[in-house]
């Protein structure tokens, strides 16, 4: 399986709205039997940063856009530009995402997996990522407490 994390210009994990993100690393993810393999197959440029990285306003990359700019079709067929990045990946992680990445990427067959914000590394996102997909895919019934 192919995942994607946004990263920031030092190839840390970025925490803004993955639109916005400088780069992408793409991992594959090898699971056989109880070990789990993961490598780093490539980084990717966002196609948006060749011509407006680190221009991106406030709204943008804190996903607090109005209203009005977000139903903007313009701004909407943005978002859609990560798919020439992350094609082939499964799930994008993130810690944030606004509506119209969301969108995008699941039109494009991409899952988002949000990470809890404690989660300071990719090694940890990707960790968390794992756990919770693997424990997800293993429940079958959930009962509510009373």
């Amino acid at each position: 399986m192919k995942i994607a994390v946004p990263f920031n210009q030092q190839l840390e994990l970025y925490r803004d709205n993955p639109s916005t993100a400088p780069k992408f690393g793409i991992y594959e993810i090898v699971m056989e039997k109880s070990r789990v393999g993961i490598s780093l197959l490539s980084v990717e440029m966002n196609p948006w940063c060749k011509t407006a990285c680190g221009l991106f306003d406030t709204s943008s990359t804190t996903c607090t856009c109005d209203e009005e700019r977000q139903k903007d079709i313009r701004h909407i067929t943005e978002h859609y530009a990560l798919l020439e990045v992350l094609a082939g990946c499964s799930y994008l992680l993130a810690d944030r995402f606004c509506d119209n990445t969301k969108r995008a990427l699941t039109n494009g067959g991409i899952h988002l997996f949000k990470f809890p914000s404690v989660i300071r590394t990719t090694e940890n996102a990707i960790k968390n990522f794992i756990i919770g997909a693997s424990l997800a895919n293993t429940v079958e019934h959930v009962y509510y407490a009373s």
